[in-house]
């Protein structure tokens, strides 16, 4: 009986690092895209400020990031 708890054990603490590795992964995941946003953001300011540089008028209909379909930025539908 004592080996079948022992393996049990094992086979939890086991399970447990993999959960661990793999929430530590979505957050470096989580992390890289919130940079992506940041940097996409940067460019569409550029892109807005070039254009009206050049006397065009701004056609864009909004300036919020797009959400997922929970209503969530990138970066909170991770958190």
């Amino acid at each position: 009986m004592a080996t079948v708890l022992d393996k049990l054990q094992e086979t939890l603490r086991l399970q447990e690092e993999q959960y661990l590795r793999f929430r530590e992964e979505l957050r470096t995941i989580g992390s890289a895209l919130g940079t992506i946003v940041g940097v996409l953001t940067n460019i569409q300011k550029t892109l807005r400020d070039t254009v009206a540089l050049q006397g065009a008028p701004d056609t864009s209909q909004d300036d919020e990031m797009p959400t997922t379909s929970a209503g969530a930025s990138g970066q909170d539908a991770l958190a």
